[in-house]
């Protein structure tokens, strides 16, 4: 009895130690002072985090949900990849990427490969190096693409025309748009795919927080305004508690042995 009491609590106490489950977020770039903030997909809470460090405008986010890290491009006069971090805000420079007004970006997780697309500077599709930030022109689009996300329920690459507020699917290999939603006006945005909710949200630089349901013909409701300017926008969805870190479960293996032998020992004494 008094080994399986210690069992329960060695147990509880390693399990207490794994991080708790992670609400689904958005992050995005408040313009007024290039810093990262996230808004609770859940609550629409909205919550400012910290400074980038680097000049942002009009430019993209993207989560790799491979590799838990976020990118962001800076957009105009910024031709660079960036990580950023989600808990302080700081950006890390990548490597340059080269391309004049890049503002969309997005992750294809099930190919690995980051995206981004020219808005007001050109209409040009790239695929993006995650290593060196280095870009690969794909194709010239009929259309700019302001923001950019990967629907990842039917494996496809979606666009938003930045003013027209038209959502495209956009073909990866050629760059072709096939039309998705005749949509209203969205001013300089950043779009992101939610999978729990089947939705694409858009932020925008009027301060606009939008939602469309794919499930419901991509139907547009605001969900927030007034928030100033913002864009880029990337999802992180809600998972579970994290697997246990190889030393906890290096300790909890050991602990158990050691109780394993514990217990070994008194039923030895006791014969």
């Amino acid at each position: 009895m008094r080994t399986g009491l210690i069992f329960l609590l060695v147990v509880g106490a390693l399990l207490a130690a794994v991080p708790e489950a992670r609400a689904d977020t958005l992050y995005a770039v408040r313009e007024s002072d290039n810093s990262l903030v996230s808004i609770d997909a859940g609550t629409l809470a909205y919550t400012p985090i910290g400074g980038l460090g680097v000049g942002f405008d009009f430019g993209g986010l993207a989560w790799n949900s491979n590799s838990s890290t976020l990118f962001m491009i800076g957009g105009r006069r910024n031709d660079s990849l960036y990580t950023v971090n989600t808990g302080t805000g700081a950006a890390t420079l990548v490597g340059s990427h080269g391309i004049n007004d890049l503002f969309g970006l997005a992750y294809d997780s099930v190919n690995n490969q980051l995206y981004g697309t020219q808005f007001s500077g050109g209409s040009g599709f790239y695929r993006l190096d995650m290593g060196t930030g280095a870009a690969t022109f794909v194709a010239t689009m009929g259309r700019q693409i302001g923001g950019l996300a990967y629907d990842s329920r039917n494996d496809r690459l979606v666009g938003i025309e930045d003013g027209a507020g038209d959502l495209f699917e956009i073909d990866r290999g050629t760059g072709a748009q096939t039309l998705l939603f005749d949509g209203a006006f969205v001013n300089d945005s950043g779009l992101a795919y939610d999978p729990s909710r089947d939705f694409f949200w858009d932020i925008d630089w009027n301060g606009n927080l939008y939602s469309y349901d794919q499930g419901a013909g991509f139907a547009r409701t605001t969900q927030l305004t007034g928030l100033g300017a913002h864009d880029g926008l990337a999802y992180v969805g809600a998972v579970g508690p994290a697997v246990p870190e190889p030393g906890s479960i290096a300790l909890l293996g050991l602990g158990l042995v050691g109780l394993g032998f514990a217990s070994r020992r008194r039923k030895a004494r006791a014969s």
